[in-house]
């Protein structure tokens, strides 16, 4: 995949993901139940950490540091719960601001790097043989189709 594709792939998902919960009131943003006990402003804080995140690690790549990674689902799970039990008394407003300034430093971080750094696998060893896009992937465009699905439902069914 060249960056340009990454880019677009994200950019279509973003906006598939982002129409899913347009229109919802505030109230309906922090109702829980979508997934699991998970509001859509739950949902919206869990993807812009992990954007977050990505900007850290793309980041580190700037400045020649091998970033921290987490190994395992185990990990991932820790992550997850952690973030949600930060996030979940934070205002809407600052949520939304979150997810979209984030946003922003993510598209800044990826057009500054070389197309070889995302698409050459064993480019860096920290991802063990793997191309940083399938990275990115993962906490992008496929983050936001992972989570797209149950608002979707939970909207159809509110």
């Amino acid at each position: 995949m060249t960056k340009r594709e990454l880019l677009e792939a994200i950019q279509k998902e973003r906006a598939a993901f982002e129409a899913a919960w347009a229109g919802l009131t505030p109230e309906q943003m922090a109702a829980p139940g979508v997934m699991g006990e998970w509001s859509v402003k739950d949902i919206l804080g869990h993807v812009a950490m992990w954007e977050a995140r990505l900007v850290t690690i793309l980041y580190s790549i700037e400045r020649g540091v091998a970033p921290k990674m987490l190994h395992g689902q185990v990990q991932v799970d820790q992550v997850n719960a952690e973030s949600f039990i930060e996030q979940r008394e934070r205002p809407l407003d600052r949520v939304l601001a979150d997810f979209h300034a984030v946003h922003v430093q993510l598209l800044e971080r990826l057009e500054a790097l070389k197309e070889r750094d995302l698409s050459a696998p064993k480019r860096f060893e920290w991802m063990e043989g793997e191309p940083l896009e399938k990275l990115v992937a993962g906490d992008t465009f496929e983050h936001y189709a992972e989570h797209r699905p149950a608002i979707e439902a939970w909207r159809k069914k509110s």
